[in-house]
């Protein structure tokens, strides 16, 4: 027998709670078959270079940082390190809309949000 106790569980404040609407004020979308996380752990391991620099590590200014600002030449900066976020478009949980909003500039505090 378990013993439940008489407050809800999770709390109300939880961010565990599910929302009335069934919605978690996150913005998931839907990803395409082959797309998911597993997918995306699998891909990176595969040894093909992400980076596109072929292992170089390169020092990046801001105004070559905005350079890359297109769905198929996307990088953003998050605490002072530069990604090449281009293969990781079709699986990032938030769609391509929401990597876009940091393409070409410092997208720490979207990234923190």
């Amino acid at each position: 027998m378990l013993n439940i106790p008489s407050q809800s569980f999770p709390a109300p404040s939880s961010q565990q709670r599910v929302s009335p609407s069934g919605q978690s004020g996150r913005n998931k979308v839907a990803l395409k078959p082959g797309h998911s996380l597993m997918d995306w752990i699998r891909f990176a391991k595969c040894g093909k270079d992400l980076t596109g620099l072929r292992g170089r590590l390169i020092e990046v200014t801001q105004d070559e940082l905005q350079k890359h600002n297109k769905r198929d030449d996307c990088w953003t900066c998050i605490r002072g390190m530069v990604y090449n976020v281009t293969p990781y478009m079709d699986y990032h949980p938030g769609g391509e809309e929401e990597l876009m909003k940091a393409a070409g500039i410092d997208g720490t505090d979207l990234f923190d949000q």
